[in-house]
């Protein structure tokens, strides 16, 4: 219907019209106008009465007015709550699946990647690379936190930039970042792709002015999600990642049901070498002789410890040393076998008593303020008492290292290098951090008198121990023929079978008064 007009009269009017449109009539009406009516008796009452009412709605008009400014202001205030609420959430749900250093995903993104990935129904296998860079600690010991968080970032990027299509990269936490794929799966493609990632991590890093190298060591499984969950996955490429650590780093290893058995026997043999520490039975400490270099006088012995295993048999370090790093279990052994080294010397104050020592053992924190207190309640003289240590621990170059090893130095202790030539030998360390003794690794000791290089390499080593002051023992020494040797291109100390095995203790009185009837550097006491 259309709007009622309002004629000049002031009335308004609607057409009335039959059903077929013809026009019969109007429907007209005058409208009642308060506002009008208001205004005509205000102006009847005089002036003053308008004013006030025309004030009193100026007053409304500009009340209403304000009210809806207000209202506008609180409208657009609630507006920019809402959106900065919004962005908050956003940057909260970022925050809690991203890691805050590199922006990858991080464990609970990783994860929920994972299930997400095991529970389609067409998926046919899952890829983990659990991926620990090595030497990431010495890093951050040497050049500051600030240097291991650029190299975290730098490491972060180069992976991201190999990441094949589908794959997901996060940063677990810590130096522990993992892959995780669903396609391309043949062990070709995962080996290129760990090989990758190895020549990524071995390039040098530019951080603070420093060129950084490093590595890494990658454990790779691969699993259906009927057969293998997020924490089954995990579990075997940490056991595979493991292998690699323990084997010298550096490297990738697919997981094998035989590492999974190892474990378990490592996960027994760690029980039970806490159980013989409890009740410091099974284990027992052995010493080897060291001769000088005629081969007729003892001038010293090592102390080895060796673990009489109720159902294993005997057990020799190397089976049993590693576990006990990795337990935590190292630095109670260390310091038992050292107390009885210390209680066999004294009976022989002639002899220079060598203690092994663990590159664990060795950073500990107040390392060597433990064995000076050792030492001293034994009431040994710490200048009868040898300290071998590997050239690892003077890789890691730590302002740690470098303060216990010139604390031992000052209190008399000496300090061998054990296994000279296997690992990062190098005139700038020998120089740097002061040893007493270099010792040849037997490896090299066994191919003399058949391999020309061999006799080479030890002349060599030997003689850049003297031109450093040093002496210098050969370990491993068997035959007659290397004891000439040996002797012959100038070396101080041998020690080796040819001369005597590891002994336990009722047995060493016997077997040195039988190596050289009486020709030993000092004589029992007690």
């Amino acid at each position: 219907m259309p709007t009622p007009a309002l004629p000049k009269t002031g009335m308004y009017s609607v057409p009335l019209r039959s059903s077929r449109g013809v026009l019969l009539g109007h429907l007209s009406w005058r409208p009642d106008m308060p506002g009008r009516d208001i205004l005509r008796s205000v102006a009847k009452r005089g002036g003053a009465a308008a004013a006030a009412l025309i004030t009193l709605l100026a007053a409304l008009v500009l009340v209403v007015g304000r009210l809806m400014f207000r209202d506008a202001r609180s409208i657009d205030t609630l507006e920019a709550a809402r959106v900065e609420l919004q962005a908050k959430e956003a940057r909260a749900q970022y925050l809690a699946n991203h890691d805050v250093l590199t922006s990858l995903p991080n464990r609970a993104a990783f994860n929920r990647f994972v299930d997400g990935a095991a529970g389609n129904i067409a998926q046919q296998a899952l890829g983990v690379l659990l991926i620990d860079l090595d030497k990431f600690k010495h890093v951050n010991d040497t050049l500051g936190h600030l240097a291991g968080d650029q190299l975290i970032q730098s490491v972060a990027g180069r992976l991201s930039a190999r990441l094949p299509t589908g794959g997901l990269l996060a940063r677990l936490g810590g130096d522990e970042f993992a892959v995780c794929l669903t396609e391309d799966l043949e062990a070709d493609s995962l080996r290129a792709l760990a090989e990758t990632c190895l020549a990524e991590l071995r390039k040098p890093f530019p951080i603070l002015g420093s060129e950084v190298q490093i590595g890494g060591s990658i454990g790779i499984a691969v699993g259906t999600p009927r057969t293998s969950n997020l924490t089954e996955l995990l579990r075997k490429a940490d056991i595979a990642m493991y292998s690699v650590k323990g084997s010298g780093r550096d490297g990738y290893r697919f997981f094998t049901a035989e590492m999974d058995e190892s474990l378990a026997n490592r996960r027994e043999l760690e029980e039970d070498l806490r159980k013989a520490l409890s009740v410091q039975q099974q284990l027992f400490v052995a010493y080897q002789p060291k001769m000088d270099a005629s081969g007729a006088i003892v001038v010293g012995l090592e102390a080895l410890v060796r673990w009489d295993h109720p159902a294993k048999g005997l057990l020799t370090p190397d089976l049993f040393i590693p576990i006990a790093e990795e337990a935590g279990l190292i630095h109670a052994l260390g310091s038992w076998v050292l107390a009885e080294a210390c209680r066999v010397a004294k009976m022989w104050p002639g002899l220079k008593m060598a203690v092994n020592v663990s590159p664990v053992q060795f950073k500990a924190e107040g390392f060597a303020a433990t064995i000076r207190s050792i030492v001293q309640t034994c009431d040994v003289d710490p200048r009868s008492i040898e300290l071998e240590v590997t050239e690892g621990i003077l890789i890691d170059d730590t302002e740690e290292v470098r303060d216990a090893l010139h604390d031992l130095r000052d209190a008399g202790f000496r300090i061998a290098l054990d296994d000279f030539g296997t690992g990062y030998s190098s005139l700038s360390y020998l120089k740097q951090f002061k040893v007493d003794r270099i010792k040849i690794d037997k490896s090299f000791v066994k191919r003399l008198g058949r391999d020309q290089e061999a006799i080479a390499i030890v002349q060599a080593v030997i003689a850049l121990g003297h031109a450093m002051s040093l002496s210098v023992t050969a370990e491993g020494v068997e035959t007659m023929e290397q004891g000439s040797l040996l002797r012959t291109i100038g070396c101080n100390e041998l020690q080796g079978y040819l001369f005597s095995e590891a002994l336990r203790e009722e047995e060493l009185s016997i077997q040195l008064d039988r190596i050289s009837n009486a020709a030993v550097r000092g004589r029992r006491v007690g």
